[in-house]
């Protein structure tokens, strides 16, 4: 009973030091509200006085110095200091995120101590878990393949740690709902399920206008079929095709085909999807790659052949049958095939020895800017017997007399592009022959 009687006149002492305290207008320190609850009129990164803490509890009472309320808040949602210069001070870095809320979208997300993917794991989001975004690091770092910023934020529990962006989605104080519903009817994946995608290599080759039909092949790409629910990648070194039981949100604009090893990454931030980032499994191998939507792809295929038929119908009109004293003569069809003779003078140290007398002329390369006022055009002669990679490349002129070959050396020829003819290049000059 004794005891009793202690507590309770404890308890008595206690209220009436707090009562003294909250009336003589005294503080202990301040604070930068972190994470206001709904049910009071502050916003977040606002600077109140803290009047008194309590231990047991875990809470502060803090005061609205704008109207004088004060409010009772578990010790988490203050960050305490002990003078208000501090707190403004370090109120500055979080008052541009007052309003910043974020989502995880990956089950099991880290939450670490520092903003670096080797720091230690201060607690772990579940998919859908809300959490106050407080501040971004100034600066794109790269964390795996992944660039994007670093987030300081706090749980609901009091953690406070950093998160990478990739698997959060970032939003605006009362949007949450919003936010889930439409990331859960996101409509790129529509649109995605409905497009033909190819490597990104196709792209710059298009635009540079330099295209190696060999390499540009329309059979080699992605291709979605969402009436099977089946995905294909398909290129020269592999192939890729399972089915999908379903497709799960699995980061910012990331999904993954359920069942499968696919993750797919947007590029775009509404319809169309033009560009995504594919990351799969190939046997053990781990894939990644960019593939980009080219509705037109056959056209500039046509457009690139009619070019190089253009070229070999230019030659022809020059003449068909050209020779030198030194290096032979060379027949050619109008199918561009050729026939080069006599040309001994140019083996080893341009012609092969086991290369056959005849082949295939093609003109699978471009001039840059500089040698295009020079020279007609660039032309391979594919010799029979010879491999895919040891074509002859000649840059041509077509002259009065004939036609003027200048050797290129594999050295100058970059992405189909021959960029210079180098030093001492071997010049053939071939007359023209009735």
């Amino acid at each position: 009973m004794r005891s009793v009687k202690i507590i309770s006149i404890f308890n008595i002492l206690s209220l009436f030091l707090l009562l003294i305290v909250s009336c003589s207008g005294g503080s202990i320190g301040y604070g930068i509200l972190l994470w206001p609850p709904e049910d009071i009129p502050l916003e977040a990164s606002s600077i109140v006085k803290v009047i008194s803490e309590s231990s047991i509890e875990g809470t502060y009472i803090i005061e609205d110095e704008s109207s004088g309320e004060k409010y009772s808040l578990s010790q988490w949602r203050i960050e305490f200091y002990s003078d208000r210069e501090n707190a403004e001070q370090a109120a500055l870095a979080y008052r541009p995120h007052a309003d910043k809320m974020a989502l995880s979208t990956e089950v099991g997300l880290p939450v670490r101590a520092d903003a670096d993917a080797m720091s230690d794991r201060v607690y772990r989001l579940r998919k859908n878990e809300e959490i106050k975004v407080l501040a971004q690091s100034s600066e794109q770092q790269t964390v795996g393949t992944y660039q994007g910023y670093w987030y300081k934020v706090i749980t609901a529990d009091g953690t406070v740690g950093y998160c990478f962006d990739h698997y959060l989605i970032i939003y605006n104080k009362g949007e949450r709902e919003e936010v889930l519903a439409r990331h859960e009817k996101d409509p790129r994946i529509e649109d995605f399920l409905a497009t033909t995608y190819y490597p990104e290599r196709y792209l710059h080759l298009i635009d540079r206008e330099t295209i190696d039909l060999d390499t540009l092949r329309p059979e080699f790409g992605l291709f979605p079929d969402s009436e099977n629910s089946v995905i294909l990648i398909n290129n020269s070194k592999y192939r890729f095709e399972e089915s999908y039981t379903g497709i799960s949100e699995a980061g910012n604009n990331r999904y993954l085909f359920d069942d499968t090893s696919l993750y797919v990454t947007f590029q775009t931030p509404a319809p169309p999807v033009t560009s995504v980032i594919l990351q799969f499994k190939v046997d053990t191998t781990d894939v990644t790659a960019r593939y980009v939507a080219i509705p037109d792809i056959e056209e500039f295929l046509t457009q690139e052949t009619e070019r190089r038929d253009e070229a070999l119908k230019a030659m022809i009109e020059s003449g068909q049958n050209f020779s030198s004293n030194a290096y032979g003569s060379i027949h050619i069809e109008e199918t561009g095939r050729f026939e080069w003779r006599d040309n001994d003078r140019l083996v080893p140290s341009v012609l092969k020895s086991h290369f056959g007398k005849t082949g295939v002329i093609r003109f699978d390369r471009f001039l840059s800017p500089a040698l295009a006022r020079d020279y007609n055009g660039a032309a391979s002669f594919h010799f029979q017997g010879a491999a895919r990679n040891e074509a002859v490349t000649f840059l041509y002129s077509l002259e009065n007399q004939g036609m003027r070959l200048t050797l290129v050396t594999d050295e100058n020829i970059s992405d189909f592009v021959v960029k210079d003819i180098g030093y001492n290049s071997l010049v053939l000059f071939m007359t023209r022959q009735e």
